[in-house]
């Protein structure tokens, strides 16, 4: 199966990011960056074929077709992970599965996966390997074997190290770095969360950006991932649309959202919905202002 016949029977497909691009505003000025694959692996009567790669210097994301040999019906799930090779690093690997239906037994995929904060490669290979699709409720699996070896080279990329500090309440966001690509920008952030009647109080205590520019211009985000070893730290990575080319500073605004649990699972498990009547709360910390530098 090649990338040709498959596009004569799904016209729409020309990049596969674009077909993401809509939910995933941050990829929406990356289709031209895209390095073009035609890797084909079939596996136990389905194949796969890896379309095309974007890599930041900070994520990686491929595209792909699946052609299934079974109806797995409008949502399926996968089941596959990327490895770097020549380091040692952990890659984040949350919900990073993007897949739709665009035809019978076919399907389009968009998978992401990130370098530990702080952290950026300029070139690198990656392994992703795939080891089941299903339908979403599980009823109808295909096991396999669909492994590949992806060469990545970083689109063109500059970071610049920031100090901004903006401190609340015990609640405190630094800004660390910010990565500016032709498509995206992205900021790499600490959140401290050291209010002890506030953590007593509430279930969740989440921090999250809202940047715009001296011109007025806001900017769509999505949350690459975070991590931390010290209790109440969390070094975090988030990744915006592309920036306006005349935008001279970013103004910066960090806020807490403070939430109660609108439900327990059996399992114990707290969920939350910032849309839910649950009780909640916003603290919003002064604004943090900074120069783009480009």
């Amino acid at each position: 199966l090649s990338y040709t016949t498959f596009a004569q029977d799904i016209p729409i497909i020309n990049s596969i990011i674009k077909i993401f691009s809509d939910k995933e505003k941050t990829l929406a000025d990356a289709e031209e960056f895209v390095e073009p694959l035609n890797m084909v692996v079939e596996s136990n009567g389905t194949t796969i074929t890896i379309n095309e790669s974007l890599f930041d210097s900070n994520k990686f994301t491929v595209g792909y077709t699946i052609e299934t040999a079974k109806d797995l019906g409008d949502d399926i799930q996968l089941k596959g992970e990327f490895t770097l090779k020549g380091h040692d690093y952990s890659l984040h690997q949350g919900d990073f599965h993007r897949l739709e239906k665009v035809g019978e037994n076919q399907y389009v995929g968009l998978s992401i996966a990130t370098l530990p904060i702080n952290t950026s490669l300029q070139e690198a290979n990656f392994e992703f390997n795939i080891a089941k699709i299903s339908s979403e409720d599980q009823k109808e699996t295909i096991d396999g074997n669909w492994n590949f070896n992806l060469h990545a080279k970083a689109t063109e990329n500059t970071a610049h190290n920031v100090h901004g500090v903006s401190l609340k309440d015990d609640l405190s966001i630094q800004i660390n770095q910010i990565t500016y690509t032709p498509f995206s920008f992205t900021i790499n952030y600490k959140e401290v969360i050291k209010n002890q009647e506030l953590i007593e109080k509430w279930d969740l205590i989440a921090s999250d950006l809202n940047v715009k520019d001296n011109l007025g211009n806001t900017y769509s985000s999505r949350v690459d991932g975070g991590s931390g070893d010290v209790p109440g730290e969390m070094n975090i990575m988030v990744t915006f649309e592309k920036l306006h080319p005349d935008a001279k500073t970013l103004i910066i605004t960090p806020s807490f959202r403070l939430m109660e649990a609108y439900s327990v699972d059996e399992n114990g498990v707290k969920m939350f919905d910032y849309n839910s009547d649950s009780p909640k709360e916003l603290i919003e910390l002064e604004d943090i202002i900074v120069e783009i530098e480009k």
